[in-house]
């Protein structure tokens, strides 16, 4: 237990940033129940989870605006997610934003969609940062209150914590990921 709290010391909102730059929903459920747990500051984890997944935005949304659309129409499985993006993108406009922040695995494509039609890239870091704190808040305060669950079931036991986490990760996996690799293996 010291030693994952030493971490969480030492590298936890390094690790907070990765994690929200390369993955997202998931990793934020897990740094709620860690703020509950205080192990980490929830105020530094909400500047650190949205300036990771902010700069992963950023890059797909230059991206998008550099080669944007070449890039997406490569092959069957982005070219199926730009039209469905597209779709969301022209008809709800900069509310898509908030939409796609939603959508479980539609991260990369809509915001290179966003580069590659021509929104203003002001105008998308604007909407795209308060998009960002909602979606931050609401994941956060989810695995703060998985935290408080673990906390009535377990006391003040931390070791049993830890497991709680380990179920909610898997099980998260299993409903969010999994289908999704099953889909992708059975099209390949």
């Amino acid at each position: 237990m010291e030693s994952l709290e030493q971490f969480l010391q030492n590298y936890g909102y390094i690790a907070v940033f990765v994690g929200t730059f390369l993955e997202g929903e998931l990793f934020l459920l897990i740094v709620g129940f860690f703020i509950k747990l205080k192990l980490l500051n929830p105020y530094v984890s909400l500047v650190a989870a949205m300036a990771g997944a902010f700069l992963h935005e950023i890059i797909y949304f230059f991206v998008g605006k550099w080669k944007g659309r070449q890039v997406l129409l490569r092959n069957r499985h982005t070219r199926k997610e730009y039209r469905r993006a597209k779709k969301l993108l022209q008809k709800y406009g900069i509310l898509s934003i908030f939409i796609i922040r939603f959508l479980y695995g539609m991260r990369m494509i809509p915001m290179m969609l966003m580069g590659a039609t021509g929104f203003a890239a002001g105008k998308f870091i604007f909407f795209n940062l308060i998009s960002l704190f909602f979606w931050a808040i609401i994941y956060l305060s989810v695995g703060y209150f998985f935290g408080k669950a673990a906390e009535h079931f377990f006391g003040e036991a931390k070791e049993y914590y830890f497991i709680a986490v380990a179920v909610i990760v898997i099980f998260l996996f299993l409903v969010l990921v999994y289908p999704k690799i099953l889909d992708k293996i059975r099209k390949d």
